[in-house]
């Protein structure tokens, strides 16, 4: 099984990397830094909406509704899929 991981993870990771060994993030460029902060951006959107989607899963799952439970947990499966 692979780890699933985002293509702004994947970038993030390369601007972290950039800015380590350059001596630190204000050692990046101004376009590096502004895309920096954009991953970071769409980081804390991706887990802002895995989580909801999370708390509804657990929250169908206390109802009993089964059917929408699966709705939403084909939500989060395809999210997953999207960042393989």
């Amino acid at each position: 099984m692979a780890i699933a991981i985002h293509p702004v993870h994947r970038r993030m990771a390369e601007l972290q990397l950039a800015a380590k060994k350059r001596g630190g993030y204000h050692m990046l460029t101004t376009m590096e830094q502004i895309e920096f902060q954009h991953c970071m951006h769409v980081n804390a959107q991706l887990v802002l909406q895995i989580d909801q989607l999370k708390e509804l899963a657990y929250f169908t799952h206390c109802l009993g509704d089964m059917e929408w439970q699966m709705e939403v947990c084909e939500q989060l499966d395809a999210m997953e899929a999207r960042m393989a």
